[in-house]
């Protein structure tokens, strides 16, 4: 009997391993790498569908996400498949099975006759080949049908799927076709090509076929409220349900920083809200674990919310979810029990970890100081010599004070924000002396645009230093005023007709440049004093610590350049820098000190 022959009665039992193991080598997808690939695809846009299709979407999201993780490579270019390979779990008589998931690569397939009968006859669209698609669970499919999935080979012209089968509309199919990667070797470029597919399918929906990428009761009435209560629907968040899966699975372990980090990103009050839904709805199901894992991620978000209320950063408040939650309460969305949850839980925080401590008198009467200092010169209108010598005045307090405390009692110190309301809704040169306010006193520093409103700046810091960079913001402030006016009334403007516009942006993008760089030098100065007068480097120590408190804000902050290549009218610029880099002395900051 020739060989292919005989291969032929074990093709429907090997499909039937190859399916179970590719279960299997789901224990080798980092949970982490699987959620990531959710939350890329799920987007806000998504969430404002309505609800049956936010919920496909999401459980699109979930299957898929899996079956893709199976198949992308690690950096060192192993797949959950090879990992299974040399596990424990893998037997000799799995041997074939194995190296068939090892080889299997993605394919495009369209039906050339119904199906079943079983195998299916199939053609690969790209590479025209045609295959005996062994696969016992198909449903009816009529032929034309084209499908997306990973293919396993057993032999000449025979394989089977091993994983998820995707139906392709023609939108879907059109991705898929038209892929730079559709059909390439390769695991990469194998998994670069059903990311694509994949997220456009999750995004924007598929066929749906009861029994393959549906549940087989699925029909078109599968969501009308005659059928189905609402409250029996899952919550229609794909991110909050990705994450709350996360949790659950800890049952009462530590979360890792990671997670706790995604969990504080995702602050905010439409999630908060369903939150509060999926709570209740799983307390009706008598779910104690989703509960439990809910009330998680819950008290974590809150905690967020209650932090940036007190840095000054953004318009969340603890109040602000108060409201929120008695507006859908009223509505009817949530149950009365919604708002005693919310309150146990505020009650719960405010016995925490997050309620600050009490204040220490020498860091209050250093702040007073500060304040002070502010209410004596700020409001006088200042040189840019002044704020530069006011910087300084203020840095060797703050300095003072800080190589007064013992280590420990240094790391206990409160962090703080401070929101600044500017009147401007455009950056302007300005802007670009911020970062280096900020990092003349060690805060964090970001910006918070809203639409039709001005810039906010918030900095972010140990106390008594963001009180500093509040007062000297508001001294550059003051200086930006009092030397663009002295050179508005000099000589050089007056000579720049038709140009004063481009004078004044010029001289002001001078000054900050001067400002900026003699702040820099000053600092970098005091770093070297300071290390040299205590043998112990403070400014690691501050880092650390406002870098633990600021990821407890679940911000997602991203970098942007200001004031860069901006075109200048060189001597209107020369003289803006030229007064930036001016910093005698003024005796008036002295006695203000």
């Amino acid at each position: 009997m020739p060989p292919a022959a005989a291969a032929k009665p074990d093709l429907p039992d090997t499909s039937e391993r190859i399916a179970a193991l590719s279960l299997a080598a789901m224990q080798f997808v980092s949970r982490e790498r699987n959620a990531a690939i959710v939350r890329k695809w799920i987007t806000r846009d998504i969430e404002e569908l309505p609800h049956n299709q936010v919920v496909l979407a999401a459980a699109d999201a979930v299957m898929l996400s899996g079956d893709l993780a199976l198949s992308q490579p690690s950096a060192s270019g192993k797949t959950a498949f090879d990992r299974l390979a040399r596990s424990a779990h893998a037997k000799p008589a799995d041997a074939a099975a194995i190296g068939a998931l090892c080889k299997a690569r993605f394919r495009l397939l369209r039906l050339d006759q119904d199906a079943p009968p079983h195998p299916a006859t199939m053609r690969d669209v790209v590479s025209d080949e045609a295959l005996r698609i062994f696969a016992p669970d198909f449903p009816p499919l009529p032929a034309g049908t084209v499908l997306f999935a990973r293919v396993a080979m057993l032999g000449a012209g025979a394989g089977c799927i091993a994983g998820a089968a995707t139906p392709l509309d023609p939108e879907a199919y059109a991705v898929a076709r038209n892929h730079p990667a559709a059909g390439a070797p390769g695991a990469m470029a194998g998994a670069r090509w059903a990311e694509a597919v994949y997220c456009h399918v999750v995004r924007n929906g598929t066929l749906n076929v009861p029994g393959l990428n549906r549940p087989a009761d699925f029909n078109d009435t599968w969501f009308d409220d005659d059928d189905a209560d609402e409250d029996d629907l899952p919550v229609a968040n794909a991110p909050l349900i990705a994450l709350t899966m996360e949790w659950e699975e800890l049952e009462g372990r530590a979360p890792d920083a990671d997670l706790l980090q995604r969990t504080r990103q995702l602050t905010d009050v439409p999630t908060i809200i369903d939150a509060f839904e999926g709570m209740a709805i799983a307390q009706a199901g008598d779910d104690a674990g989703l509960v439990a894992a809910l009330e998680r991620v819950l008290l974590v978000q809150l905690e967020t919310v209650l932090l940036r209320e007190r840095s000054g950063s953004g318009r969340l408040t603890l109040d602000a979810v108060d409201r929120a939650l008695e507006k859908e309460i009223a509505g009817g969305r949530l149950q009365p029990k919604s708002g005693t949850a919310f309150a146990t839980l505020r009650l719960r925080l405010a016995g925490g970890s997050a309620t600050r401590r009490p204040g220490d008198p020498e860091l209050e009467r250093l702040v007073q100081r500060i304040q002070g200092l502010r209410a004596k010169t700020v409001a006088q209108g200042c040189t840019e010599q002044e704020a530069i010598a006011a910087a300084e005045k203020v840095a060797e307090l703050l300095d003072r004070y800080g190589l007064s405390l013992g280590e420990l009692d240094f790391r206990a110190q409160p962090c703080d924000g401070i929101g600044i309301q500017t009147t401007r809704r455009r950056f302007a040169p300005i802007d670009s002396c911020i970062p280096a306010i900020a990092a003349f006193f060690d805060c964090r520093v970001w910006v918070e645009r809203a639409e039709h409103a001005p810039l906010r700046y918030v900095f972010f810091g140990l106390r008594g230093d963001v009180a500093a960079a509040q007062y000297l913001y508001e001294m550059v402030e003051r200086a930006f005023e009092t030397e663009t006016n002295a050179f508005r009334a000099g000589e050089l403007y007056r000579q720049m007709a038709g140009e004063r516009r481009s004078a004044t942006q010029s001289f002001q993008t001078g000054l900050a440049h001067g400002i900026s760089g003699k702040l820099r030098a000053i600092r970098q100065a005091r770093d070297s004093t300071l290390r040299s007068a205590s043998g112990r480097d403070l400014v690691p120590m501050k880092a650390a610590i406002v870098d633990d408190e600021m990821a407890k804000l679940g911000l997602d902050l991203h970098q942007r350049a200001v004031g860069r290549n901006q075109r200048v009218l060189t001597e209107a610029f020369a003289a803006g820098e030229a007064a930036g880099e001016r910093f005698e002395f003024a005796p008036a900051i002295t006695r203000a000190a």
